[in-house]
């Protein structure tokens, strides 16, 4: 026999389970922080998760509805059951960035996520929940009746809001401003108004106009290039999830960098990301805006630097191993690594990011004007770092070799991590050597920047992707290395031991990224700032 509820009741269940249940990623942040610092009055924390129920019980009010309700509710109890899992298993945050992120993760990067215990996890609090709401008959008033008792739900749970309001309103207004990142942990209001303006942005940009910068870039170098037959040719290679302070090139105890500390680089220290995840730093870092008044929305719809470096003539390719581009690769020349190009490179529905290095050689050999180069490698993108790099690079053990990083020491999952900066360090230091074959022919250099750093258990929280505002140094701090051929230097009037007193300084972002590409190029044109050209202070200038 089927449970029988009226809609208040089915209502304030549905609240009462998604406030205990869905929530417990919520309850663990707010316990973490009242443990750090103890809330004024223990009444002010009982508070909240009746303030939670209360809204939440107005929110379902709202949807819940004869037929509509059988579709909705399981849909968002299985929804949510995803979104806990990850809010609670990596402590990721889920705002309008990391809605971004899901929506433009590929096939391969989300199966990484699935494993026994998230299986586990959506059949427990997802699926089984899912159908036992499913199975209850609810009962619903004739519509006037129904309206009615509706309005009176509302009008209670107003109520219990307002009085929450009236004695702690100065208690969760401090409480919220100080700590911005929860309303990032409310299920299921977090990713749903994320996912609302997410198709917002889409449905409206649908008609936006394109706009094209630096249509009068002009290359000063191609003069030289058709006199000399020595065109520049410029890799860069852009990391995924690598953060800094793991580099021994920065001073990390381990010895990651064993190939690239032989190769005479230049390693910049604090170095800061745009953003926290893929789909925020990609599209920004290779934008003309700076992370103070970048607008996503705008650079989705104007020129970004490969554009303004195709407009100077200049030859850009873009070769691909981490799901895509985000839009800054979309109108220049551009392949996607995969398992047909070299099947013993690729397993678990991802390549190895030595796929990248097919053909390059050749590329550069046949370079015959100025080059641009892009390899955008997959690097240390978890949670399965185990997938990252073949076996001989599995130098550092134990390792975690599991999606479910929380159950692995964090000393197993620093050691995984730790072997994906060692094969990083191989994949660029085999870019240098083959960039040093044709030093004969052209001026070589490389450039190598990640998108965004990467936590890995530091206070509970592990993979990427928290708001830039709260998110810790291992997530916003990356790494920036250049390799200049001699012959490069030469021809751009570069002072190296200028740029090794720069790069110890520090203090440089990805706001620099943009302009330095157009310097590397000597690529001419009025978008271009000299000062946020990390070269520019140390060109023309007498060795000293």
């Amino acid at each position: 026999m089927k449970l029988r509820l009226t809609s208040v009741l089915y209502t304030l269940l549905v609240a009462l389970f998604f406030t205990a249940i869905q929530n417990i990623a919520l309850w663990q942040h707010i316990t973490e922080l009242f443990e750090s610092q103890p809330p004024k009055s223990i009444i002010f924390a009982i508070s909240i998760p009746i303030f939670i129920c209360a809204a939440l019980n107005l929110i379902f009010t709202l949807l819940i509805w004869p037929r509509i309700y059988r579709i909705l509710i399981p849909l968002l109890i299985i929804l949510s059951s995803l979104a806990t899992y990850g809010m609670y298993s990596y402590g990721v945050f889920f705002d309008y960035g990391m809605i971004v992120n899901i929506f433009e993760t590929n096939t391969g990067e989300a199966a990484s996520y699935l494993s026994v215990n998230s299986g586990l996890w959506l059949l427990v609090i997802g699926i089984v929940p899912a159908i036992i709401f499913t199975s209850i008959k609810v009962q619903f008033k004739p519509y006037i009746k129904e309206l009615a008792s509706k309005l009176l739900s509302v009008v209670i749970s107003l109520i219990v809001i307002g009085i929450i309001a009236a004695g702690y309103y100065k208690d969760y207004v401090s409480f919220v401003r100080n700590h911005s990142e929860i309303k990032a942990l409310i299920n299921p209001t977090n990713y749903l108004t994320a996912t609302y303006r997410y198709v917002h942005y889409q449905l409206i940009e649908a008609n936006m106009p394109f706009t094209h910068i630096g249509t009068d870039a002009v290359n000063e170098h191609a003069a030289i290039t058709a006199k000399t037959n020595k065109p520049n040719v410029v890799v860069m290679v852009l990391g995924e999830a690598s953060r800094s302070m793991n580099y021994s090139l920065n001073g990390y105890t381990r010895d990651t960098n064993p190939q690239l500390a032989t190769r005479n680089v230049i390693s910049f220290l604090n170095v800061k990301s745009c953003g926290t995840a893929t789909a925020v730093s990609v599209p920004c870092m290779f934008s003309d805006m700076t992370k103070a008044n970048y607008d996503p929305v705008k650079a989705r719809h104007q020129d970004g630097v490969l554009d303004v470096l195709h407009h100077a003539g200049i030859d850009v390719l873009w070769k691909d191993n981490d799901g895509g581009c985000k839009g800054a690769c979309d109108r220049v020349k551009r392949i996607e690594m995969s398992a047909e190009i070299d099947p013993s490179l690729c397993h678990n529905g991802s390549c190895y990011d030595q796929i990248l290095l097919k053909g390059l050689q050749q590329y550069i050999d046949d370079a015959k004007q100025d080059t641009m180069i892009v390899l955008h490698i997959i690097g240390s993108h978890g949670p399965t770092y185990d997938d990252r790099y073949p076996e001989k690079f599995k130098v550092f053990t134990p390792t975690c070799d599991t999606s479910d990083l929380q159950n692995c020491t964090q000393k197993q999952v620093k050691n995984t991590y730790d072997n994906t900066i060692l094969y990083t360090d191989h994949i660029l230091s085999q870019v240098i050597d083959m960039l040093k074959q044709d030093d004969h022919h052209a001026n070589t250099a490389m450039f190598y920047m990640a998108d965004h750093g990467e936590s890995l258990g530091e206070d509970g929280v592990y993979l990427h992707g928290l708001p830039y505002a709260i998110a810790p140094k291992e997530q916003t701090t990356v790494p920036l290395i250049l390799w200049l051929s001699p012959e490069y230097q030469k021809s751009q009037h570069i002072n190296r031991g200028c740029l090794e007193k720069e790069a110890a300084a520090g203090g440089y972002s990805q706001d620099y990224l943009f302009h330095s590409l157009l310097g590397m190029m000597n690529v001419k044109t009025n978008v271009y700032d000299p000062k946020l050209d990390i070269f520019s202070q140390c060109r023309n200038i007498s060795a000293h």
